[in-house]
């Protein structure tokens, strides 16, 4: 029989349906942020300290390091530091109540505020009252553990922080020229001259830093595309802003005309409006992470006078370390001490534990899931087989798998063309009128400046970016837009995926169980760290008893008592009984020396994959590639081809299968581990699936939320309307050139005409970029939130 799902109840806290419930003195809450907010809501008005949960003082010593703080801890003038710690246990408001209230568990705690969704704490306190190592050991000893890892410090927050001030001086120089031209506007003839031409040079100063501070970054890519004899998109757009610059300061300087420096704010204020909401991305996402990303910072080393905590950088060949239950193992070594059961998942992609045996190797990566062990390190942290794995050509090479962007293609021609256009009308108007004729040269490359073009790009995929985050697919860059619409071949990962590491849907097959033997069947399971027994007694929730006695035995079962009555639970081979015809994960039940049948662990497909895959697999090419045995095969059959499945692969096979599919197309590699790296490094486009976005994964093109894998294929179709909705942008752009170009060749070009069509382009080709984009959305039923 199939065991049906315990009764969920709600919080009696916040009153949301408690999933995972957790117990305190009778009562149901749904996490541990309730727990602690009952608790402390308890102790403002009684003054009573809630118990804290013990902790390992060592652990965070490493903390207290120098090179830690002088890393890790900012200080400020008045002597106080400033943490920020990753708490992977935030679950609620109530742990956001909780946390920001950590100034009454310590008078040294000045202030602690949460970031939600980033599930960081930052903490202002005294370092010389509370040591970084005690605030650590407090946040632990409350519930909330901090992740402490290496983690690569970005610089796009500086660059972010500069365009922003770029916009807000080019918005100030867009807003006061836009003023002092206004009179200009309506044609106010009998304008005081002096006022005219006072407006006319303080016009010139505001272009100044508009065009040196604001505009630099233009002249700056135009010039070094030039130098390096290529031309990009700033090529055309850095010629109409040194244009529009020099014959309006020529104007102004020989009271010739008051210039088009309004149509030259606008223009370098609505492309850099068009930057930032390109770069308008999550933050909180790291899509460049390496080995030491997964890491911890330091690690038990053994000593005479006891475990000391040093940074993994400093192991050595001989040093003992200790490995605590869930602890990553950062060197290859040997296992010397303890029963090892080491999850290579993020290594290998084999989702089950491997029994270590005393004296054999244990490879870097490993996570330890059981009792503490200790490893004989047998090479520094940077000459792992993982690290060298990571550092290899391979893995490491920077290859620009995306597509050149279409804007930079076409400004190739667009540039040429409107450069033999101005020359030509100067040569056309030069016999017969020279002022005509620098008038129409200079128009001409004024009017052309590609600006509606250049803010396609921008806007279109800012919103696809945008609106594709909301529903769960955060891009690296506007470029991974341009990459998914020309994907061949999907590349799937198994375990971690398709399908979770460590979920299972269990059955009993056999003899009928009462409640209370499925009671003690359970209550046994949940004295060992084995993922099947684990898994065992997650879904069958009955009321835990008391045993009598406990053995485990590796690799083989565990075997308990209680009142009399002896239960095993394990191999096959080990309980002696004939299970040929058993295919698949099980674990076989005897009690008292009869045998009672066994459960069967299957691992169910993500939700909605089923028919997600079967509607892949009519636009793509689907392969599955996996770290894991075959015994799951037949049941991918019906969305993947017998060719195109390969198991037991390792990170290289995946990588050199990845290169092979690309001489046929464009590929896009989907996984999740640190074995599925150098695949998502080698594909046009990786694609990271994660069941938390603030945790680890690997270096890749995007983050996918597991829970929108589902809808992959409506992300595939988006990128595909996006490119639809650029290829009219661009329709639309030629048009107001063609009628600007038409206008500036015949020396009809003036300051109003220049006002009103350049950002008139520019606001058609925002509006209808941003619209369709958002209707192509809503088409494709994409949720957002």
């Amino acid at each position: 029989m199939t065991k049906q799902a315990p009764q969920i109840v709600d919080c009696v806290h916040c009153g949301k349906p408690a999933v995972q419930p957790v117990y305190k003195e009778g009562q149901v809450f749904c996490c541990n942020g309730c727990v602690k907010v009952y608790e402390l809501m308890h102790e403002i008005e009684q003054c009573e300290i809630p118990e804290q949960q013990p902790v390992d003082s060592a652990k965070y010593a490493f903390m207290d390091f120098p090179e830690y703080r002088k890393k890790f801890l900012r200080i400020d003038e008045e002597g106080m530091a400033v943490a920020v710690f990753f708490l992977p246990d935030i679950n609620c408001a109530s742990c956001v109540q909780f946390l920001e209230h950590l100034h009454v568990k310590n008078d040294a705690i000045q202030q602690s505020e949460v970031n939600f969704p980033k599930k960081e704490v930052r903490v202002l306190f005294d370092p010389i009252v509370l040591a970084p190592s005690k605030l650590a050991e407090l946040l632990a000893s409350l519930g909330y553990p901090p992740e402490i890892r290496e983690e690569r410090k970005d610089a796009s927050e500086k660059k972010s922080r500069k365009l922003v001030t770029q916009i807000g001086v080019a918005g100030f120089c867009f807003g006061n020229i836009m003023l002092f031209s206004f009179p200009e506007y309506l044609g106010a003839e009998e304008l005081e001259q002096n006022f005219k031409w006072s407006f006319a040079y303080l016009n010139l100063l505001l272009s100044i830093p508009l065009l040196l501070f604001s505009g630099r970054g233009y002249l700056t890519s135009a010039y070094t595309a030039l130098k390096n004899r290529t031309v990009n998109i700033d090529v055309p757009v850095s010629i109409g802003i040194i244009a529009l610059f020099g014959r309006s300061t020529f104007e102004v300087l020989t009271q010739t005309g008051t210039g088009y420096y309004d149509s030259l704010a606008g223009l370098i204020f609505f492309l850099l409006i068009g930057k930032w909401y390109q770069q308008r991305t999550y933050g909180a996402l790291s899509y460049d992470r390496d080995y030491k990303s997964y890491f911890p910072i330091a690690v038990a080393k053994k000593e005479k006078d006891g475990e000391k905590f040093v940074p993994i950088a400093e192991l050595e060949p001989g040093d003992e370390i200790v490995i605590h239950h869930k602890e990553i193992i950062p060197a290859d070594g040997q296992l010397v001490e303890g029963k090892a059961s080491i999850d290579y998942s993020f290594v290998t992609g084999e989702a089950d534990p491997q029994k270590i045996e005393v004296g054999e190797p244990l490879q870097a990566g490993g996570r330890q899931m059981g009792a503490s062990i200790t490893v004989l390190v047998q090479s520094p942290v940077e000459q792992s087989k993982l690290t060298r794995l990571w550092n290899s050509e391979a893995f490491q090479k920077e290859q620009d798998h995306s597509i050149a962007d279409p804007v930079n293609r076409l400004s190739k021609h667009f540039t040429w063309i409107i450069l033999a256009i101005s020359i030509g009308a100067f040569a056309f108007w030069y016999g017969k009128d020279e002022a005509i004729a620098w008038n129409a040269f200079t128009a001409t490359l004024i009017v052309a400046c590609p600006c509606a073009l250049a803010l396609t790009l921008p806007f279109t995929f800012g919103s696809t970016m945008r609106l594709m985050g909301k529903a769960g697919l955060y891009l690296k860059n506007a470029q991974v837009v341009e990459s998914m619409s020309k994907i061949k071949h999907l590349v799937f990962d198994k375990t971690g995926t398709l399908t979770r590491a460590n979920d299972y849907r269990i059955q009993w097959k056999g003899e009928k169980l009462s409640s209370e033997g499925m009671s003690v069947i359970a209550s046994g399971c949940d004295q060992s760290a084995h993922p099947l027994s684990r898994a065992i007694r997650r879904t069958y929730r009955e009321n835990k008893v008391s045993l009598d006695d406990f053995n485990e035995f590796e690799g083989k079962g565990i075997r308990f008592d209680k009142d009399g009555v002896s239960y095993q639970l394990g191999s096959a081979r080990w309980l002696e009984i004939d299970a040929k015809n058993v295919e698949g994960t099980v674990v076989h039940v005897k009690r008292n020396e009869e045998y009672l049948g066994y459960f069967s662990f299957d691992k169910p497909l993500r939700e909605g994959l089923d028919q997600e895959l079967q509607q892949l697999h009519k636009e793509y090419d689907l392969h599955l590639i996996s770290g894991d045995n075959d015994s799951d095969k037949p049941r991918f059959q019906t969305y993947f081809n017998e060719g195109n499945m390969r198991f037991n692969q390792s990170p290289e096979d995946k990588l050199e299968y990845i290169s092979s599919l690309q001489e046929s197309g464009q590929v896009s590699m989907v996984g999740d581990g640190l074995n599925d790296a150098g695949a998502l490094k080698q594909a046009d486009m990786g694609v990271a699936v994660v069941d938390d976005l603030y945790a680890f994964s690997p270096a890749c093109d995007s983050i996918l939320h597991a829970g929108a894998l589902k809808n992959l294929d409506h992300f595939m179709r988006f990128s595909r309307k996006a490119m639809q909705t650029v290829r009219w942008s661009f329709v639309i752009s030629f048009i107001y050139n063609a009628i600007g170009i038409g206008v500036a060749v015949q020396g009809l070009l003036t300051p109003l005409f220049a006002a009103v069509l350049m950002p008139a382009s520019s606001v058609t080709v925002v509006l209808f970029t941003v619209l369709r984009t958002h209707y192509q959305f809503r088409k494709l039923s994409l949720s957002e939130g």
